[in-house]
Formats: C-alpha cells, sequence, structure tokens
C-alpha cells in the first residue's frame, strides 16, 4: 500500500511503512541509448600496400603495415561506455516520468511562486522523510531556473541549521529537472574580494579558480539532464563522482577544472559540441570521455587529467594547445576528422619500460601538428597520417619507440620536426619532397632509418635530410 502526500507544491511518495520510494537501485536513471556510434573510418590517399589489416594493431607488439589504414580501436565500439550515443529532445517531465533510485526524495516547486514559500521552507516541512533520503529530486514547474536563494537553499542542505541548512547529512545525489540555465561562477581573481581571491589551479599557465556555491557540496553524484549551458566556472573544484548533461551543448572555461581528488571517472557529454579552456583540467580520476558530438576542444581543456585512458571523439576537428598534456595513463583515441593538434597538446605519455600507453596514432584527416603537438609517447610505435600537410617545430619529438610514421601529403618540416626519435626506422612520403628547416631528423639513427617516397628520382635527387644527412632516401618500390 502506498500514500502520496501533497503539501505546499511538494509531491513525496511512500511507502506504507513511510521511506521515500524509488525504482531500481543504484546511482543515475537509465539513460536512453540509441545504436553504437558510426566508427567514421576516413580514407586517406590510396595507401601502399593496399592489404586489408588481419591482427589487431593496436595490440602490445602488433606490426603495423605502412600505408594500411589500421582502422579504429575495437575498445571504441565494444566497450559500452565509449560506444554510448543518444540523441536527448527536451520535454518537460512530472514526477513518476524517471526511473530514480531507491530513497530519492521528489518534490515539484513552481518557481513562478518563488518565494512563496521559497524552496528552502518547502523542504524544511518533509521532516523525516527528507533526513533519511540518500536522493533529491527537484521537478520544477512555472520556468527552467532556478533564482538565487532556491540555488543556494539547495547547495547548503547539508550545513547545520545555524549556517543557513538543514543539517541533511545523508544526501548524496541531485537531480533537478526542467531546469534549462544555471549561473556561472565568479573567477578568484586578485580583484575579485571572494574568499578564494588569488587562488589558483596549478599546472599549465595556472588558471585562478572560480568560485560558485558547490565547492564543499554534499553533491556526489548530479543530474541536469536539462541543463543547456555548462558556463564558466559552473562547477570548478567540485566533487562529483558522476555527472549527467544530456541536453548541454557546451561547456565553458574552467567549467569543471581543478578537483583533482574527486572521483569522477566516466565523463559521457553526448551533446556537447564544444569544451572551453581548462574545461576538465586535474580531473586526475578521469578514466574513459566519450564525447560524439564535440567538434572543438580548447586550450588546457583535459591538462594533467593523469589517469585518463580512453577519448572517443569522432567529430572532433580542432584540439587546442596542452589540451591531452599529462595524460600518463592514456591508452587510445579515436580522432577521425581531428584536421589540427595544438602546441604541447600531448605530451608526457605512457611508459617505455613497460610499454604501457598509446601505440598506434590514427589520424586519417589531421592536417597541421604544431609544435610540440605530439611528444613524449613511451610506447607510440605507428603514426597514421595519410593527409598530413604541416609538421611545425618539435612537432613529433622525444617518442623513444616511435618505429614508422605514413604520411605522405607532408609538404612542410619545421625545425627538429622529428627530432629525437631513436627507433624510426621509416618515414613514408610523397611524390615530391617536403620544404624543410633545420635539424628536422637529428636523433634518428642512419643505420636504422630509411625515408621513402613515391615520387621520381629525379624530384628526390637533391633532398638531404635535415640533422642527418646520413640517413638514406629511397623510392617506395625499391
Amino acid at each position: 500500500m502506498k500514500q502520496v502526500l501533497v503539501c505546499a507544491g511538494l509531491v513525496l511518495t511512500v511507502a506504507a511503512c513511510g521511506t521515500p520510494a524509488g525504482g531500481p537501485t543504484g546511482g543515475q536513471p537509465t539513460p536512453t541509448i540509441s545504436a553504437p556510434a558510426p566508427t567514421d573510418a576516413v580514407a586517406g590517399p590510396t595507401p601502399t600496400p593496399t592489404t586489408a589489416r588481419k591482427a589487431n594493431p593496436y595490440a602490445r607488439n602488433a606490426k603495423v603495415e605502412a600505408g594500411v589504414d589500421p582502422g579504429v580501436d575495437q575498445v571504441f565500439t565494444t566497450d559500452p561506455v565509449l560506444r554510448r550515443r543518444e540523441t536527448h529532445t527536451y520535454r518537460h517531465t512530472e514526477p513518476g516520468d524517471h526511473k530514480l533510485p531507491a530513497g530519492t526524495f521528489t518534490i515539484r516547486y513552481d518557481v513562478s511562486t518563488a518565494g512563496r514559500p521559497p524552496l528552502k521552507d518547502q523542504l524544511a516541512k518533509a521532516g523525516q522523510a527528507l533526513t533519511r533520503a540518500s536522493g533529491l529530486a527537484v521537478y520544477l514547474d512555472g520556468g527552467t531556473a532556478l533564482n538565487d536563494a532556491d540555488l543556494a537553499a539547495i547547495q547548503a542542505l547539508h550545513r547545520p541549521p545555524a549556517e543557513g541548512g538543514l543539517g541533511l547529512t545523508k544526501l548524496t545525489r541531485l537531480y533537478i529537472y526542467n531546469l534549462k540555465t544555471l549561473p556561472g561562477g565568479k573567477e578568484c581573481t586578485p580583484a575579485s574580494d571572494l574568499p578564494c581571491a588569488g587562488q589558483t589551479a596549478r599546472g599549465g599557465r595556472s588558471p585562478y579558480l572560480w568560485f560558485n556555491g558547490w565547492w564543499d557540496t554534499w553533491v556526489r553524484h548530479l543530474t541536469l539532464d536539462d541543463l543547456e549551458e555548462v558556463k564558466a566556472g559552473s562547477f570548478s573544484n567540485t566533487p562529483f563522482e558522476s555527472v549527467s548533461l544530456r541536453a548541454a551543448r557546451s561547456i565553458g572555461v574552467m567549467g569543471f577544472g581543478h578537483r583533482p581528488y574527486a572521483k569522477l571517472s566516466v565523463l559521457y557529454l553526448p551533446s556537447v559540441t564544444s569544451i572551453g579552456r581548462d574545461a576538465f583540467r586535474r580531473n586526475q580520476y578521469l578514466v574513459k570521455v566519450n564525447l560524439p558530438r564535440v567538434t572543438k576542444i580548447d586550450d588546457f581543456a583535459f591538462d594533467d587529467t593523469s589517469r585518463l585512458e580512453y577519448v572517443n571523439a569522432p567529430r572532433l576537428v580542432s584540439l587546442g594547445r596542452n589540451a591531452l598534456n599529462d595524460t600518463h595513463a592514456l591508452k587510445s583515441v579515436n580522432f577521425p576528422v581531428l584536421e589540427y593538434i595544438g602546441i604541447n597538446c600531448f605530451d608526457l605519455n605512457g611508459d617505455a619500460r613497460s610499454g604501457t600507453g598509446v601505440r598506434v596514432l590514427r589520424l586519417p584527416r589531421l592536417t597541421v601538428v604544431d609544435k610540440n603537438g605530439l611528444t613524449g609517447f613511451g610506447a607510440l610505435r605507428h603514426v597514421y597520417a595519410p593527409r598530413l600537410t604541416t609538421a611545425w617545430h618539435d612537432a613529433v619529438t622525444n617518442n623513444p619507440n616511435l618505429a614508422t610514421v605514413y604520411a605522405p601529403n607532408l609538404s612542410r618540416l619545421g625545425p627538429r620536426a622529428f627530432r629525437g626519435n631513436p627507433e624510426l626506422r621509416a618515414v613514408y612520403l610523397g611524390d615530391q619532397p617536403p620544404t624543410q628547416e633545420t635539424d628536422v631528423f637529428v636523433g634518428a639513427a642512419p643505420r636504422r632509418l630509411t625515408i621513402y617516397h613515391s615520387g621520381a628520382a629525379a624530384a628526390w635527387s637533391r633532398f638531404v635530410p635535415a640533422g642527418n644527412p646520413r640517413v638514406p632516401v629511397r623510392q617506395q618500390d625499391e
């Protein structure tokens, strides 16, 4: 037997014994999952040789055929987190429309009459039912935003009454439905007059933190599936362990930046198309990131995500400077339409002794690698970039196990573009020799490395590998 209690705009379904009702156990509502995302395989220039791959080229010690597209790493088509993709369409929802975990207290709140009485007062009337709850679900009516007082009341529920809260210590899960907008944070600049004035995040360019009211939050699992934008600093320095943002189209500057000990391990943003500067920097427990619609990731966005292993971004076109710097544990990425890699984008990846880290970089539409773009990959063996035209200063450097580079459209090599790759054995270029600046191939071993080209002997007769003139240059079919 169940009873439905209605009081001052709140609805709470309780069992006969008075415990909050809910659906199946678990931390989050059941998401809608469509068919697996397409692999977005992209063909470059006709490779040579043209035989199809047979074994998994991403496996340890696997042999990779130069010129053969290695295809998408199978983890991105088989892993249930990394292959998720869905289209979210907003509709106004009410209590009962979602399967929420047991122990969730549900309230319906009319924001058009906010303050008569305010949300905090309505929650206080719930008494023991809310005290026993582990989750709070708020369904908004009459609008799609909370005023400052109501938002502050939610943020402070765990604090004692003397500090403006309700002393609720068991809550860990928050769901707010029909909420489309939420304020951003305030940057902790020295002139901000905030208690955090002058506080910065470590690493990189040491950006200022952003204060937002969530720093000491009780929320560990956050669901805001109707929120359309995460503004700058909205959730900077927060301890979330899971987030669900099915409608959000963008993540602003420092949106979730700097919370190195928060246990947020999986990030799935099905609708986001752009991720701002520093948005997830120093989220050091991230392991899997799935961004099915993102086209741009800005500077330092995932800098120092030191446990990150997989990134799936099948529509990504531009990857900013230091965007994946200090990703020590990274194993594989899926960037089939990526065109630009920024300065210092990747660095300090993997371990050369153990062989852990990214082994194959498949970048079929990449055209530009900026300065120090691909450097410090401990386990990297093969780079497949059939459309790459420009490799700037130190673009592909200090990769101790790099063996082959397939880039038949390279036309410009900046200073030291392939410096410090002692195991480099083959670089595949195209019909015409690229222009090259100084010391391009310094650090390669002439007895190992051969530069192959597909052009006529006459066109290549004067090409001498800059910084390493003893490296042989041969026609690919010789």
